[in-house]
């Protein structure tokens, strides 16, 4: 009876294998080949006698993630899915309407992803599950904006914190989908990630740190849950194999084929897989592997597909939650219709919708409108004048220590030093000193190129703890944008990490927490390059200077756990710089923006600065001392000739425009015009893992 049994369940495998692995009359499309991102094929003979095929990598050890991070079948409650509208397949011909190919990193150009994401630092979290939700949805919900401004990335530590689904344990990307339709999610400025399992409350949602008052030191300061914040929920979520198995012409449709429309219509759908030492170790190609049965045990997404064009095979292409160290700048390719770990049995979805902001009750008085000093919206002579709204529930030092400020320059700023080769001082970039002011455009905004947002991730230095980093985040921000810039925006997004500089810069009295100079940041770049976010994601605290801290990953700790270790090059990208300089006034700014990209530039912050919510800012107080370092991302001008710089600040996206600011150019407001520091990225490469 037993062999009975066996035999049993293997027919019934063939069966489901055979029924997945239907042919497809496939239609050709205008979307261009996308194996150009990731090379040919490397699939072998070997496959076939179920030798996983495709590259495997040595360093990084095998057999320390596969140990469950999630349930093996996604759930939700009372097995109710909330699908209020007809599910893409069903309204559809399969056949014709679904492209050959498809990739959301390149829809005509446009990389509609958000960032890669390292779940194992800074210490080993099996939240697989919550990454494969919310990068799924925040990829979703830059689809919907068109990749405007702002790229909205979603916080997973919220999830965890909640236990909206699961914990550092593993968990569900089912519930995870009920808990954000039923709560909401905020961005990661709100909540940064831990790898820990927080407490949801008061905190644990949406916080600020202020830094400690006297008599207190300065770090790590306080912290308060801020409720006005911006959240986002799902209106629908289920799973992608759900609803009718036939298309709109009554043709029978596979798991792929529900998987396809679901992903070209509405985004990237989160799927579990079985994941083994082999696909651990993967290094780039087509994998695949026979297994006769899968579990799943780990959670990624499927963002797009393709056709090798030497086997004609399809194939996933997806993405990981590793690091960029793993796989091809982590993401993946694996084989179509079966030999691919169970990858298209247990996928779900959600459709993200933004939520009304929520308002604390103000502490004193509502929002007020300032107006500059002695004047009003229209004054009698004629002269435009801008007006800005604060924020009455910002108290001074809520951001802003002034008697520690953040930015710490050397005394003699007009002498600015560097100690890096490619430092070329008080100097416009070669690019820069080639333009000519008087062509330049009314208006260019690095959130704004052909319509598509190309800055990086908006920060917060401030959690989870205070952290006066404000010349980290302002240079490696602007680098990341320069990148971006010089990229023209293509797949993937390359976001700098700020927490190295905090770790590693020395330079002119640089203090990591308690302030640093930007000059010292980039020479330090200059001299040893910089990793990317999923290399040191940012800890808002003073670490040492070495591999470990430039670049780590980390095990489970159980088995034969290595606990957490460096990442070296060649296996980790870093990313480096052909110059940098420092550049004063208005013209030299407008021609260096133009010419690549943003700087990072001083500020006086005020308490009317720092209680900034929205519109032009023009100070009252002619304060010009810099103490907090900023970006100028762009400039403009308004219909009533009023001129401004479009800025960056690092205190979250619940702070003035969605973490960033206008301010009147020209005029030196706050000193802002006084000292600003360039890079010029290094002419990048593609990332570590992806063929050229």
């Amino acid at each position: 009876m037993a062999r009975l049994a066996v035999v049993a369940l293997v027919v019934f495998h063939l069966a489901s294998c055979v029924s997945a692995m239907r042919p497809a009359d496939f239609v050709s499309a205008a979307l261009g080949d996308f194996s150009a991102w990731f090379g040919a094929s490397s699939a072998n003979s070997a496959g076939s006698r179920g030798i996983p095929s495709g590259r495997t990598r040595e360093g990084l050890a095998p057999g320390r993630r596969k140990s469950g991070c999630r349930v093996s079948t996604a759930a939700f409650a009372n097995r109710e899915e909330v699908v209020t509208s007809p599910r893409p397949h069903e309204v559809m011909d399969v056949r014709a309407d679904l492209p050959v190919r498809f990739f959301w990193g390149d829809v005509d150009g446009v990389n509609y992803l958000t960032e890669t994401k390292n779940q194992h630092i800074p210490t080993y979290c099996g939240s697989c599950w919550a990454f494969g939700v919310t990068s799924c949805l925040s990829d979703r919900i830059k689809i919907s904006r068109r990749a405007a401004f702002p790229e909205i990335v979603l916080s997973p530590q919220v999830l965890i914190n909640c236990r909206g689904g699961g914990s550092c344990e593993g968990g569900d990307p089912g519930a995870a989908y009920e808990y954000v339709a039923q709560k909401g999610l905020p961005d990661e400025t709100c909540q940064n990630y831990e790898a820990k399992d927080g407490a949801c409350r008061p905190a644990g949602v949406c916080e600020t740190c202020s830094p400690g008052a006297d008599p207190d030191p300065l770090l790590p300061g306080t912290f308060e849950p801020v409720v006005d914040y911006q959240s986002w929920t799902v209106s629908e979520y289920g799973k992608v194999h759900g609803g009718l198995n036939r298309d709109v012409t009554g043709w029978p449709l596979s798991n792929a084929d529900k998987i396809k429309a679901e992903l070209v219509t509405r985004g990237p759908v989160s799927c579990g897989v079985h994941v083994t030492d082999a696909f651990e170790a993967y290094d780039g190609g087509i994998y695949e592997e026979f297994r006769l049965f899968n579990v799943m045990n780990h959670e990624l997404a499927i963002v797009g597909y393709d056709v090798d064009p030497v086997s004609g095979r399809e194939y996933w292409i997806g993405r990981n939650s590793w690091g960029t160290y793993w796989g091809e700048a982590g993401f993946f390719r694996i084989r179509m219709h079966g030999r691919n770990l169970g990858i298209e049995n247990d996928c779900t979805f959600g459709v993200p919708i933004e939520v009304e902001r929520e308002k604390s009750p103000p502490r004193d008085e509502p929002d007020a409108r300032v107006e500059p000093s002695g004047t009003s919206s229209g004054t009698s002579s004629g002269t435009p004048s801008p007006s800005f709204t604060v924020n009455a529930r910002v108290s001074p030092g809520d951001f802003h220590r002034r008697d520690a400020p953040c930015l710490r320059r050397r005394a003699d700023s007009s002498s600015p030093r560097s100690g890096s080769s490619k430092f070329v001082g008080e100097a416009l970039s070669a690019e820069a000193s080639r333009v000519d002011v008087s062509t330049l455009p009314a208006y260019w905004d690095v959130r704004d190129v052909n319509g598509v947002t190309l800055a990086s991730i908006t920060r917060n230095q401030h959690i989870p703890t205070y952290c006066g980093s404000c010349w980290a985040h302002a240079t490696s921000s602007a680098l990341s944008d320069r990148i971006a810039l010089a990229r023209n925006g293509r797949f993937p997004e390359i976001d700098l990490s700020p927490q190295v500089l905090v770790d590693c810069v020395t330079g002119n009295g640089t203090r990591g927490c308690n302030g640093g100079d930007p000059t010292a940041a980039y020479a330090w770049i200059a001299e040893n390059g910089l990793t990317d976010e999923t290399c040191q994601n940012y800890l808002a605290k003073d670490g040492a200077c070495d591999a470990f801290h430039v670049c780590q990953t980390c095990d489970p700790p159980f088995g034969e756990s290595r606990g957490c270790y460096a990442v070296t090059p060649p296996t980790n990208r870093v990313y480096g710089i052909e110059a940098h300089g420092v550049v004063r006034g208005e013209e030299g700014m407008l021609r260096e923006i133009f010419a690549n990209g943003p700087i990072a530039c001083g500020v006086c912050v005020t308490d009317a600065f720092e209680a900034y919510e929205g519109g032009i800012f023009s100070d009252a107080t002619g304060c010009v001392d810099q103490d907090h370092e900023i970006s100028i991302a762009g400039f403009g001008t308004t219909s009533d000739g009023v001129k401004y710089w479009i800025g960056r600040n690092s205190w979250g996206s619940y702070w003035g425009e969605a973490g960033w600011f206008r301010i009147v150019r020209g005029e030196n407001a706050l000193g802002v015009e006084d000292a600003c520091d360039w890079a010029v990225p290094e002419t990048p490469k593609e990332p570590q893992g992806l063929p050229p």
